[in-house]
């Protein structure tokens, strides 16, 4: 568009220039002289417009890689946060693992405490012989009474 608008300008410049001598009667050197100066005005018309144009297409340019690098610096913290929430979950899972190991080995624990509760008794029997056996058999031990057999 804007070379059209410039060759319309050249177009008009050397039109006027080629006609005003015969309506004026002015000399050859002055007709020449005013056909350069209008061609002159034309490339300046022309080289401005260019100008006008790369200055545009160089904001465009830099406009880009801005609008590319805070894009990728987006990318990059939405990928970096995603990293670390990730490392957190995990972390999350091994401690819910090990608190879930330890109250697994804490009833483990106190199961066998439990059983060693019932059992611990029975221990000291064994250096009165024989005779122990009847005696705390007899009372029972939980409810239970221990028979000899």
């Amino acid at each position: 568009m804007r070379f059209l608008i410039a060759f319309v300008a050249i177009l008009g410049y050397a039109s006027a220039s080629a006609i005003l001598p015969l309506g004026l009667g002015i000399n050859a050197g002055d007709a020449q002289a005013a056909a350069i100066d209008a061609t002159v005005a034309a490339q300046d018309h022309a080289r401005a417009a260019l100008e006008g144009n790369l200055r545009a297409n160089e904001a465009a340019v830099q406009w880009n890689t801005e609008a590319v690098r805070q894009s990728a610096e987006a990318a990059r913290d939405i990928n970096e946060n995603a990293y670390w929430n990730g490392v957190a979950a995990s972390q999350n899972v091994v401690a819910a693992a090990q608190s879930q190991a330890a109250a697994l080995s804490g009833v483990a624990a106190g199961r066998a405490g439990l059983l060693g509760a019932h059992i611990a008794p029975i221990a000291p029997i064994a250096p009165y012989g024989a005779w122990g056996a009847p005696l705390i058999g007899g009372l029972g031990i939980h409810g239970a009474a221990l028979r000899a057999w």
